[in-house]
């Protein structure tokens, strides 16, 4: 069992401490308690409680409640990329960093979106600095295990599941042949010709439906043996009584 003392013990401690080392930790605010441990224990404050623990010394963003904007400067350790610079055993605060970028914080704060609607992958951390595909926070535990073996953090499975939501099936196949022929109109009175001719051939069975990709699709998901996962998106209309 691995012992944690920290001066407090908040939700976002105890969040990121759960995540990175499941159940095999325990926190507490004993400093008796603490130094008569005889097993692994890690400080986590910045105060000085005896060679034999293990000594991060925190960032103010695990004591903090409300989503704020963060200075973040990014350094190197070890030949990866870091940030919440502190002292003790390691030079950052590896529990505030791990928080900030599973915790996807930034994405909380003002931003600006992309053409979807969605927090763009252009104004994160990770696209900044470089590190966009890299597993960041395994990669740190891995360092920490090779330096420190009071980690001791076993690797987790990765398994991967694709899903897509579907909002539109099919452009112009099983479409109603009204909306179909208002289409045709549409294209011809806008000038828009290459989507006029596409929607004949498709609707004639000269040409397959463009978003008609589930062949291909069943395909990929065969060859890397992946069990895919489908959200059509449905609109029904409740009937009056």
């Amino acid at each position: 069992m691995l012992l944690i003392y920290s001066n407090h013990i908040t939700p976002r401690l105890q969040y990121i401490i759960k995540t990175l080392f499941a159940d095999a930790i325990e926190l507490t605010t004993n400093k008796e308690n603490f130094n008569q441990y005889p097993g692994t224990k890690i400080n986590y404050s910045s105060e000085s409680l005896g060679s034999s623990a293990f000594h991060i010394t925190p960032h103010n963003l695990l004591l903090e409640t409300e989503i704020t904007e963060q200075e973040i400067n990014c350094f190197e350790w070890n030949g990866l990329k870091v940030f919440f610079k502190t002292g003790g055993d390691i030079p950052f605060d590896i529990f505030a960093a791990s928080f900030y970028l599973l915790s996807r914080y930034e994405e909380y704060l003002p931003h600006q979106k992309d053409e979807y609607g969605r927090y763009a992958h252009s104004n994160s951390l990770a696209y900044k600095e470089s590190f966009l595909r890299l597993p960041l926070v395994n990669l740190w535990l891995r360092e920490l295990n090779i330096q420190y073996s009071i980690f001791n953090i076993q690797s987790s499975t990765f398994k991967y599941i694709p899903s897509y939501d579907i909002d539109i099936a099919f452009a112009y196949r099983h479409q109603p042949l009204w909306l179909n022929i208002l289409g045709f109109y549409k294209d011809l009175f806008v000038g828009n010709f290459e989507k006029f001719m596409e929607r004949g051939n498709v609707y004639s069975g000269n040409k397959k439906d463009p978003f008609d990709v589930y062949d291909w699709l069943n395909e990929l998901h065969q060859q890397h043996q992946l069990n895919p996962v489908y959200f059509f998106f449905s609109c029904t209309k409740k009937k009056r009584r």
